[in-house]
């Protein structure tokens, strides 16, 4: 196992750097982010269809055929509807914390009968979360840009976590830590 180690630390200086520039560039331009996203997942299914596209000519098999087919409208789908369907997302999210808000002020009523136990907290919480919702469902495409940037900064805290405990661990010869 220390191998394994040893090919995980090789490389966490660099995964280190990678995550923070990344982390900056969502948490600074969440939409060109998004849209990059969008088109390289977009490009990568093109690619594969048009293989398996070519394949399917090449040796003459229908059912590649239908397999590349499938992948290049997948292709075009993402690229023409990636921000309606993820504008939805944030909408079903906040239903369904708004659900969790209510049960937890409801919880917190039902706490509120007993002497000993503090309701106050799992009311406040509740009620956060009820705002939370809200917001995801009136504000979808705001809200999914804040959790990318959420996101973007934690990335760059998972870089910064990376290259300290590479310049911690960077003398260790014999781990048995596995």
């Amino acid at each position: 196992m220390s191998s394994l180690f040893k090919t995980v630390q090789q490389h966490a200086l660099l995964r280190g750097i990678v995550y923070i520039v990344l982390g900056v560039f969502i948490f600074l331009k969440p939409n060109d982010a998004f849209n990059v996203i969008v088109y390289l997942i977009s490009a990568y299914n093109a690619i594969i269809g048009i293989v398996k596209l070519v394949n399917a000519i090449k040796y003459k098999e229908n059912s590649t055929m239908a397999i590349a087919i499938f992948y290049l409208v997948f292709a075009l789908i993402i690229l023409l509807f990636a921000k309606p369907l993820a504008s939805i997302l944030p909408v079903f999210l906040g239903l369904i914390i708004i659900f969790g808000g209510v049960v937890r002020v409801s919880q917190s009523m039902t706490l509120k009968k007993y002497v000993d136990v503090s309701y106050l907290p799992m009311m406040f919480y509740g009620i956060i979360l009820i705002l939370a919702g809200v917001l995801l469902l009136f504000k979808p495409f705001a809200s999914l840009i804040m959790l990318f940037q959420f996101l973007g900064a934690l990335m760059v805290f998972s870089g910064i976590s990376e290259i300290i405990n590479a310049i911690r661990y960077r003398n260790i010869k014999d781990v048995d830590i596995f």
